[in-house]
């Protein structure tokens, strides 16, 4: 069972990442060639067609990883103490890109192409960008202390 969990937990983070980063590299610079209301709906259509798929990655992500913590002894008070300041370190991590992504999913992403269709100046721009980029850098550290961490055990 724990290997199918991991496996479960691997698949996931797998679509989380690759999403993540067709979306950075692909899918928004594209969308940034049009302007106005086309602007805005490639964007909103980015951004509705990721979330059910990417929140239930992320869903699954969590859940399987404390199963798979509780394997490894987390709980139970068995895992060696750098197994636990790691472990702590990547539940910060993962907290911190949950944060990220509600607020870069459902707060600064609506509220630019909101500016955008309305035609008004883009404030939430650059927030919208530094919020992405700091959830692009936890989406790819958070698997590599994720490795570090089934090496421990």
């Amino acid at each position: 069972m724990e290997v199918a969990i991991a496996a479960l937990h691997v698949l996931a983070a797998a679509v989380w990442v690759g999403g993540t980063v067709a979306l950075v590299f692909i899918a928004v610079p594209m969308a940034r060639m049009f302007e106005g209301e086309d602007r805005a709906r490639a964007l909103r259509r980015l951004g509705t067609g990721w979330r059910p798929l990417g929140w239930s990655m992320l869903a699954i992500l969590a859940g399987t990883g404390l199963v798979l913590a509780g394997h490894d002894g987390v709980f139970s008070g068995h895992a060696s103490t750098r197994f636990y300041v790691l472990f702590g370190i990547k539940v910060a991590l993962v907290a911190a890109l949950a944060a990220g992504a509600f607020v870069h999913d459902f707060l600064l992403g609506p509220g630019l192409a909101r500016q955008i269709r309305e035609g008004r100046p883009q404030t939430l721009r650059r927030p919208l960008v530094v919020v992405g980029w700091c959830n692009f850098t936890l989406t790819l550290t958070v698997p590599v202390i994720g490795t570090v961490l089934a090496h421990l055990t």
